[in-house]
């Protein structure tokens, strides 16, 4: 996900040449993201391909990853594990249609954890499987083809959009089966369209179905198309739309513009929306929900400011796809605030060190708070697949609750260990006795060495 890329190209004074990937304010699942931060894919030109023997490349990524989780009267866990990603990227051949190959291994050694770190390590076919020490296997493999500015992609891959967008906060990143096309025949215009089956999740070796993240309902595809227009050096759009099969259509739509110069005071506005319908055979019950979120965020220098608010519109959980960051909400940080009608209002801070003299620092402090949660009306199908997920207590769900977080991250700028990437995530959520997600502290240290070997 893109997450972090969204705020540095509102805040920057640089902006992207070429159109990107809808992107969001939200910024927790980014910053647990080894992968976040890292520079917009070129455009992909068919006339300037060199060949796939010569335009090849093989990076590794080394990823130390440590977790302690902490939930009132219910979970804990822990967990510490080496994660190492070989990746092979093929160049592709010369003439109209270029053709060409992707390859990647994935591997983890388990150096802790055990009972109740579940995906943080090693999960097995029936759910078993947390006291394996090493696994690995190929988490991506693809062939592609490509003319002109539009490529084409079958296999097991990486996506971005705002429907499936890998949840990358684990030792190795989850990655899904099927095809999908990126054009950029247009400059300022990026289309995307897609139709995935399978995904090989975190903390596993072998695919399974897709699934919702909150009803946990399995479907067979999910398919879709949308596109991003930046229409000025200072401002975007997005519209996509998605189907699961026989659980829902979704629809998104983003725009986003920003003012001014960071050495003065920049000023940037985001808004976005989901719509989400039941369709064909409603595997988890009629849906009718709308989920939007504004935020304006100022920076002056090395400082920045922003203030979100969200709002779900329906008697259902906004729910997206499961192993994605598919929640492209503005105060979907430790936890969604995503319940029935609920309402959430965030106060963010961001420092970023290369306008203070420190370059490859940031840190960014939150508080948010979330009201107005009501799944009563959930009472009229309390027996239903889902009736539990309404419930808490024995009431429906109701309540406010609230959440802190810091992360500060430093980014190596030169010598040997260049790009390597520390991150420090410490998040802490106070949960009412009748609201969905529970009281918990979760710390995080990950630590991403990049390596370019050809």
């Amino acid at each position: 996900m893109q997450a972090l890329a969204g705020i540095a190209a509102a805040c920057a004074d640089e902006v992207p040449q070429v159109a990107q990937q809808a992107t969001t304010p939200n910024a927790v699942v980014g910053a647990e993201s080894a992968l976040t931060g890292k520079p917009p894919a070129p455009h992909s030109s068919q006339a300037g391909s060199a060949g796939r023997v010569a335009d090849s490349r093989l990076d590794l990524e080394w990823r130390n990853y440590t977790d302690y989780f902490h939930a009132d009267g219910s979970n804990h866990r822990h967990a510490w594990v080496e994660g190492l990603q070989a990746k092979f990227e093929s160049g592709f051949t010369r003439g109209p249609i270029g053709f060409g190959v992707d390859a990647a291994l994935f591997g983890a050694l388990k150096l802790d954890g055990g009972d109740g770190a579940h995906n943080m390590v090693f999960i097995g076919r029936h759910g078993d499987g947390e006291h394996r020490t090493a696994w690995a296997y190929p988490g991506m493999y693809a062939i592609k083809a490509r003319i002109s500015e539009s490529l084409l992609k079958y296999g097991l891959q990486d996506v971005s959009n705002p429907f499936l967008d890998p949840h990358d906060n684990r030792a190795l990143p989850p990655t899904f089966l099927g095809a999908s096309l990126v054009s950029r025949e247009i400059t300022g215009l990026s289309m995307q369209a897609g139709s995935f089956t399978k995904v090989d999740a975190r903390g596993r070796t072998n695919l399974t179905d897709l699934r919702t993240a909150y009803g946990g309902v399995a479907f067979k595809r999910v398919s879709y198309a949308g596109a991003t227009w930046d229409y000025s050096s200072n401002g975007s759009a997005s519209l996509y739309a998605d189907q699961a099969d026989d659980v829902w259509r979704q629809y998104y739509a983003s725009l986003q513009h920003g003012i001014g110069n960071v050495r003065s005071i920049r000023l940037t506005g985001f808004a976005n929306v989901y719509s989400t319908h039941d369709a064909g055979a409603a595997l988890q019950g009629p849906i009718r929900n709308n989920a939007c979120s504004v935020s304006l965020s100022a920076q002056h220098g090395p400082n920045g400011l922003l203030i979100g608010y969200q709002k779900i519109f329906g008697d259902q959980f906004f729910d997206y796809i499961d192993e994605t960051a598919g929640v492209y909400l503005v105060n979907s940080m430790n936890v969604d605030y995503n319940a029935p009608h609920e309402q959430s209002l965030q106060l963010r801070y961001t420092f970023d060190g290369k306008y203070a003299g420190i370059p490859g620092f940031s840190a960014m402090v939150w508080a948010q708070q979330g009201w107005g949660a009501d799944a009563s009306a959930a009472q009229r199908n309390a027996n239903g697949p889902l009736g539990s997920l309404y419930f808490r207590n024995g009431q429906p769900v109701h309540g406010r609750h609230h959440e802190f977080g810091f992360i500060p991250t430093y980014v190596v700028q030169s010598g040997r260990l260049k790009n390597t990437k520390i991150t420090l995530i410490a998040q802490w959520h106070v949960g009412s006795a009748s609201y969905s997600d529970s009281t918990n502290q979760a710390y995080r240290l990950l630590v991403t060495l990049p390596v370019r070997v050809f």
